[in-house]
């Protein structure tokens, strides 16, 4: 059930149960939903008194309804949230002519035989009780039916629920759980564009299968910003085939060889690129056009694997020397945080992790202030997001990129 009184609601549907059940088989019998401390149980008249002691989530039904915001956090849907609702009934009335043992079995045995709340009984509680909205329709009515079921507790646990109850004596008591209940909080969500045409799209079983991503040039280094991808792919040749980057077809896609000889699709993986690319994940998808171009014959499942920042061209010193200046290969965003390490060379022992200047929007040219930088030679690399450039290694040891501050 959904509305903000799907509590109240359920819990009025289940005392009407209750009556139902206990009808006139103890003359008298009423239904009531007071606090089991109350002074007015102990008449000695016979009472079956529901109660609500509790409310937990429901691990198994809550996240149906995600996800309820996009990727810029607007709302997609009204986000739902699903309870477990743990209540006590107790009964009450004459020890002598044990109503209270009764009172239980009819209860008890109504709810073996019958242990839901069905749709049209919410409804008519919702309808016939003045401040659940009666019969306005300001509410919304309920959806779901609601399943009770017995919850057991030992006694020593039983013992502490009732010593909640201040100087109130022990009545006999049955716990039952009500689920699931939905309280659904109205958000203001974005339009859904109605749906034009409904279509269908068959694909030949015969499929594109892409064996690996590498960097052409090294094959056992990262794939960087700047280098050449290499789709590594049987028959890479064969016409109508193209590269999806993060779902948009990418350009300058040429068929050939890596480094190492196995037969790939080529291409640059610069700012150059449609689709926007930057350090970080990396989708890539193959599909194979029809020869009009226009239909899809086969497509690959995708690819996942993640670029890490590359350079443009040399890092630099600036013409005032106050400041490092980075060409890179792929904008960084504005938002991404950027920062500039500078490993000592030789003899000196001190290195330099310097935030990069801030952007207002996605760049490729990146600076750092050297305030405080100590003149020498220093190897150089740039951090994206907590992702490093690589140093250039050669003959066991890092041997660039390298700049040189100049002293003030």
């Amino acid at each position: 059930m959904n509305s903000s009184f799907s509590i109240a609601a359920c819990t009025v549907a289940i005392a009407d149960r209750l009556h139902m059940f206990i009808g006139d088989a103890v003359p008298g019998a009423r239904v009531t939903t007071l606090n089991p401390g109350s002074e007015a149980l102990r008449t000695g008249d016979p009472f079956v008194n529901l109660y609500l002691f509790r409310t937990t989530r429901n691990g198994f039904v809550s996240n149906n309804d995600l996800p309820t915001r996009g990727p810029l956090g607007g709302a997609k849907n009204s986000p739902v949230l699903k309870l477990d609702l743990d209540y006590m009934i107790t009964f009450f009335g004459d020890d002598a002519r044990l109503d209270p043992q009764r009172l239980l079995g009819l209860v008890a045995g109504g709810l073996n035989a019958e242990p839901y709340i069905p749709r049209d009984m919410l409804r008519a509680a919702v309808a016939s009780t003045p401040w659940l909205g009666g019969g306005a329709g300001s509410q919304e009515l309920p959806r779901d039916e609601i399943v009770v079921t017995p919850l057991n507790m030992a006694p020593d646990a039983m013992a502490r629920l009732w010593s909640e109850f201040v100087n109130v004596p022990y009545q006999l008591t049955q716990l039952y759980t009500a689920m699931p209940i939905a309280i659904e909080y109205r958000l203001p969500v974005e339009p859904v564009l109605p749906v034009r045409r409904i279509g269908l799209r068959a694909l030949p079983s015969r499929s594109i299968v892409i064996v690996d991503i590498v960097d052409a040039d090294d094959p056992d280094l990262p794939i960087s910003g700047g280098c050449t991808l290499a789709v590594r792919t049987p028959n890479p040749a064969q016409p109508g085939l193209s590269v999806l980057l993060n779902g948009v077809a990418a350009k300058d896609v040429t068929s050939g060889f890596d480094a190492q000889g196995h037969a790939a699709l080529l291409l640059p993986l610069t700012s150059a690129q449609p689709a926007p690319l930057a350090s970080g994940s990396l989708t890539v998808k193959l599909v194979k056009h029809g020869p009009d171009g226009e239909g899809i014959e086969a497509e690959s499942p995708a690819f996942a694997t993640s670029i890490v920042p590359g350079f443009a061209g040399a890092p630099s010193i600036g013409t005032d020397g106050r400041q490092l200046d980075f060409a890179m290969a792929l904008p960084v965003p504005a938002q991404a945080s950027a920062t500039a390490l500078l490993f000592a060379r030789g003899a000196k022992s001190t290195s330099y992790k310097i935030p990069c200047l801030p952007r207002t929007a996605a760049a490729t040219a990146l600076a750092a202030p050297l305030a405080g930088v100590s003149p020498g030679e220093y190897l150089v690399s740039i951090e994206v997001d907590g992702i490093a450039s690589l140093l250039d290694w050669k003959d066991g040891a890092y041997t660039g990129p390298r700049v040189t501050v100049p002293g003030s």
